[in-house]
């Protein structure tokens, strides 16, 4: 018999509050699980699809972007990799249905996972650690290493690959910006991080060599002179409001940039290039090979110590009922630090 489902749903367009009941219960398909979702994090897409009602194209609609939890079914294809009871944690896909089915959305009881974005949690973690990182690495990972956008080299081909070469990056401290941090930093790449000045210890223990402020006045200027002589390759505007997208496009412009590229996280944000320097997008849809090298890179560099769960998680709730309160606080804010929520 299957298991009683529930799950947190947005009833009609752009209504608010979520309500919570109950949901199908889905088995998995070809390379899928099911968990029991011990812990979700909260991300800036939950608040942004539920208030402007983008994206979503049948409703009631479940959202939940990260999820963590035990393994509760296994499809066959995926019996050698996964057993249940297994603790996995994974990027989940809130804007596709399963049979009609918001089968593969994190706020619910049972989630559908599916690879190659699923991953084991190392015995010394938490589920509330491990869920902070999935759709901040799909996304960092989707813009950097996409040959498309920024091309550089993924982590799993060691410090050498980028050995000599600068990454920029602008909102370092937000959950996609510590994720894109750590992963070109252990791709050999110097990493210039661009945070509020509370957060350089943090971003530089992510690996960052150098650490400016994007409050300071003389910030552009600062990171053009800093910059002076070294290989840029690029930049990574993890905030990407037009503000922020005009001031990285200004330093690709003056620095003498290999590649006067920015990878973007918002939809639509190529239109705000200026300078003559070429912004491109990508949330979380790289392609199927590096979906295929960055998860099971991921898994290893969790158990080595390599990655961090960063930024720290903030347990703001328990249950499906914390889930409105929850988007609502991400709505407001937050810097340096992941709302999550156990289960």
């Amino acid at each position: 018999m299957a298991p009683t489902n529930r799950a947190a749903f947005i009833p009609s367009k752009q209504s608010h509050p979520m309500q919570v009941g109950s949901a199908p219960y889905s088995s998995p398909g070809e390379n899928e699980i099911t968990i029991r979702t011990r812990a979700v994090a909260i991300n800036p897409a939950d608040h942004l699809l539920q208030k402007l009602g983008i994206l979503i194209t049948k409703y009631p609609a479940i959202l939940g972007c990260d999820a963590a939890g035990d393994v509760v079914e296994v499809h066959p294809s995926l019996s050698s990799r996964f057993s249940t009871g297994d603790r996995v944690y994974g990027a989940t896909a809130p804007l596709q249905n399963k049979d009609g089915l918001y089968a593969y959305s994190g706020f619910q009881e049972y989630v559908v996972m599916k690879m190659p974005s699923i991953a084991h949690i190392p015995a010394r973690l938490d589920y509330k650690d491990a869920v902070v990182l999935p759709l901040g690495v799909w996304t960092a990972a989707s813009c950097i290493f996409d040959e498309n956008i920024l091309g550089l080299a993924m982590p799993s081909a060691g410090r050498e690959a980028g050995k000599g070469k600068t990454l920029i990056v602008w909102g370092a401290s937000s959950s996609v910006g510590s994720c894109g941090v750590q992963m070109a930093a252990l791709a050999g790449y110097d990493v210039v991080a661009v945070a509020s000045a509370k957060n350089h210890d943090m971003v530089k223990s992510l690996g960052a060599k150098m650490a400016f402020d994007h409050n300071d006045a003389t910030v552009v200027d600062d990171i053009v002179t800093f910059l002076k002589g070294k290989d840029v390759v690029g930049a990574y505007d993890a905030i990407s409001k037009k503000a922020t997208l005009d001031r990285v496009c200004e330093i690709l412009d003056r620095c003498d940039a290999t590649k006067k590229v920015v990878a973007s996280v918002r939809p639509g944000a190529e239109q705000d290039a200026t300078r003559g320097v070429k912004v491109t997008t990508n949330f979380a849809s790289g392609k199927a090979e590096i979906g295929s090298a960055i998860w099971p890179w991921l898994e290893r560099a969790l158990e080595a110590g390599d990655m961090k769960c960063m930024p720290q998680p903030e347990v703001v709730g328990h249950g499906l009922e914390a889930v409105q309160t929850a988007v609502d606080l991400m709505g407001q804010g937050v810097s340096a630090k992941k709302l999550v929520l156990t289960m």
